[in-house]
């Protein structure tokens, strides 16, 4: 009996350690980025709307595809709130062709790089402070490209 209780020990222990690891492995050898590649505020034709369109590019392996979320916003303060909380951007100041802003990723934006790419694990988003050059377009009143990003001490935005 003693026998028995070492060998379901043993077996446990090994099956819980694999377990633990496989993620990480998974994570390391998985290649793959996601990245925000433009924020854009559009326009109305004579006036700037209420909305904005957020471009992430995400790739793996070589291949790059591109989720977008194209959301009324609100601004409290100099927070922007994108959507439902998808996305927070904060401090959002440009001079000229040149913008800077920190990047949050909001609570319900969800897990989008799996849903474009199946094989990527799951993963964190990191909040950034981006430095963005204007990128001209006629069907907005401000499309940025980033071209600089810098993870932030924290992923909660102000409130």
């Amino acid at each position: 009996m003693k026998f028995y209780r070492i060998i379901i020990s043993f077996i446990t222990f090994f099956s819980l350690y694999n377990c633990s690891n496989g993620d990480d492995e998974l994570l390391e050898s998985t290649q793959f980025e996601c990245k925000v590649d433009t924020i854009s505020f559009l326009s109305d034709t004579s006036k700037i709307s209420d909305k904005v369109e957020v471009v992430f590019a995400v790739s793996m392996e070589g291949e790059t595809k591109y989720f977008s979320v194209l959301e009324k916003y609100i601004t409290n303060n100099r927070l922007i709130t994108i959507g439902d909380k998808l996305i927070h951007v904060n401090d959002f100041i440009s001079k000229g062709d040149k913008a800077t802003f920190d990047f949050y990723y909001g609570e319900n934006l969800g897990p989008f790089c799996m849903e474009l790419f199946s094989a990527i694990p799951m993963h964190p988003h990191d909040a950034f402070n981006a430095e963005a050059d204007r990128v001209d377009s006629d069907k907005n009143a401000g499309k940025w490209k980033v071209r600089k990003m810098k993870t932030l001490s924290s992923n909660d935005p102000p409130e």
